[in-house]
């Protein structure tokens, strides 16, 4: 749900024709509505029965369960709070004066929400991940956004200033996180966290024993 939306409004920013119409305000008030549809959905999915002892999904990629479920709403819930925090920070519409609200709002409502959604996304991909590969690129996901927002006030010396230095940092973990995979997977031949585990905790009992 969310991967498409993300989908649909870089589409629609990207578009002169379909941007040249919308006010950014309404891709802030967009993103809320996608939040709260999308929690919604999640919901629903805790009604299914099997899902209690987990269900691994996109090939055991990923994994969900009962409790990423619920966090997942809590997720889900403060990307709503936040964007909609936006949207009552922003110029009302009661005078209809759009070039005034294009003005002042051009310049981050439009970026914003698009980050904030990639950056949910990744956390929502995160909760859920059963693999390495999955692991790694859910947690870049998430930076990413991450390193734009810090920097999103282009106006600003030390927001450019945040987000160069939180890039570097970034990357310099990044690396450890990917040297710290290579390693595991030199050593098992597996990617799968249960596998691992299960070697894990074999090995440690043949240690006792």
């Amino acid at each position: 749900m969310i991967f498409l939306s993300i989908l649909i409004l870089i589409v629609a920013i990207a578009l002169p024709s379909i941007n040249r119409n919308i006010v950014p305000i309404f891709y802030s008030r967009l993103s809320a509505i996608i939040f709260i549809y999308a929690g919604a959905i999640s919901i629903n999915a805790l009604y299914i029965q099997s899902i209690g002892s987990g269900i691994g999904i996109y090939s055991g990629l990923f994994q969900t369960s009962i409790i990423s479920q619920i966090y997942e709403e809590i997720i889900l819930l403060i990307g709503s709070i936040i964007i909609m925090a936006l949207c009552a920070s922003s110029p009302t519409l009661k005078k209809l004066d759009l070039n005034l609200i294009r003005i002042k709002m051009a310049n981050y409502s439009t970026e914003y929400s698009l980050i904030v959604l990639i950056s949910t996304l990744g956390s929502i991909l995160l909760l859920s991940s059963a693999d390495l590969i999955s692991l790694y690129l859910s947690i870049e996901l998430q930076s990413f956004g991450v390193y734009i927002l810090a920097s999103l006030y282009r106006n600003s010396e030390s927001a450019i200033s945040a987000g160069l230095k939180y890039y570097l940092l970034g990357g310099l973990s990044s690396c450890i996180i990917l040297f710290g995979c290579c390693l595991i997977y030199s050593y098992s031949g597996l990617t799968q966290l249960d596998s691992i585990y299960n070697i894990i905790s074999v090995n440690s009992e043949n240690t006792i024993l």
